[in-house]
């Protein structure tokens, strides 16, 4: 092999070795991170859930009245209960690189009127405790993984 063909195949080599390439999933993943505070009073406080978001194309946030929403949650307490949706606050597109993806966490605030202790049953007259199941939707119509919540105490 000739000396101008080696130099041309290292040359090669180096120029597809400094790419990167996005190796992030384009469908959203996201990991609990907390509630705060953990204990709250029913109708008077509010409570802050956090978890990390993570998608590879990042094709986060759908237009508002769209019919569409970004989050979803449930309230683990009630069989019969469906998700509700939320949609994230605007992102800034000038974030949102479909090559280099999205990572960010999430804040979610509970309103007071959001969290109430069930009144089906004399145990829950003092407190009640709750957990959440979430997940989020990309614009392609990708769902997350579901995580569920650490429980959020609320006192009466």
């Amino acid at each position: 092999m000739s000396c101008r063909n080696v130099i041309l195949l290292l040359l090669a080599v180096m120029l597809f070795s400094s790419c990167e390439k996005n190796e992030v999933s384009k469908i959203p993943q996201i990991v609990f991170l907390q509630f705060n505070p953990s204990i709250i009073k029913a109708g008077r406080d509010t409570a802050f859930m956090q978890f990390s978001v993570r998608d590879g194309d990042a094709d986060l946030g759908v237009k508002p009245g769209a019919n569409k929403y970004d989050i979803y949650i449930k309230d683990m307490r009630f069989d019969s209960a469906n998700f509700v949706g939320y949609l994230f606050p605007g992102i800034d597109p000038g974030i949102l690189d479909p090559a280099k993806g999205i990572t960010g966490t999430c804040t979610f605030l509970f309103i007071p009127q959001l969290l109430y202790p069930r009144t089906d049953s004399p145990r829950h007259y003092k407190f009640d405790t709750a957990r959440f199941e979430v997940y989020i939707m990309d614009r392609a119509g990708n769902s997350s993984n579901r995580i569920v919540t650490d429980p959020l105490v609320m006192q009466r």
